[in-house]
């Protein structure tokens, strides 16, 4: 309640997975972790996904173990991270999901200057025919900050570390910055 009406903000599921920049610019498909580490090749399919973008996307998403039709858990997750070439096998044990969060660049103009709202309405258009590995995160759902709290409080069941808060009118900031953008776990 100290960050004021609850309508200007957007609740999305913390997820517990890998954050990544998925980036697509001329052809070419590039993975980050937070970390600015390159995942490339340890995720064929999450790739193969991101071919069937529109050209010079970049996405700042979740990538998740799945295991339909919630997340699976992070240690199911973590035999991915370490393989380089992952099997056929490793594949199809461990299935994924990537969360869309955002939508930083697309046809090559830099989006983070937009307001989350308007970056949002982007990404929703973008991912609207994306195929199933590549989803947009979803926003929670309600009318007041009790409500919201209620929700977050079931988080587990859902398999999520519990809510990011979102102000509606900021900008994509790099970085770990305060105050547009709130961590609400469990």
């Amino acid at each position: 309640e100290s960050l004021g009406d609850s309508s200007e903000w957007a609740a999305e599921w913390k997820w517990d997975g890998i954050r990544a920049q998925l980036i697509k610019r001329q052809g070419e498909i590039a993975l980050w972790s937070r970390g600015e580490e390159r995942l490339d090749g340890r995720f064929p399919e999450l790739e193969a996904a991101l071919l069937k973008l529109p050209d010079d996307v970049v996405l700042d998403a979740e990538i998740l173990a799945w295991d339909e039709p919630l997340p699976a858990p992070f240690a199911l997750l973590q035999k991915r991270i370490g393989k380089l070439k992952p099997s056929a096998k490793l594949i199809q044990s461990t299935p994924l999901r990537c969360m869309a969060y955002d939508l930083l660049e697309l046809n090559g103009i830099d989006l983070r200057a937009l307001s989350y709202d308007q970056r949002r309405a982007h990404l929703a258009t973008v991912l609207a025919h994306a195929p199933a590995t590549i989803g947009v995160s979803s926003i929670v759902k309600s009318s007041s900050w009790s409500e919201l709290q209620v929700l977050r409080d079931g988080a587990r069941a859902r398999r999520v570390e519990g809510l990011i808060l979102k102000r509606r009118s900021s900008p994509y900031q790099a970085g770990r910055k305060r105050g547009d953008w709130w961590k609400w776990k469990l």
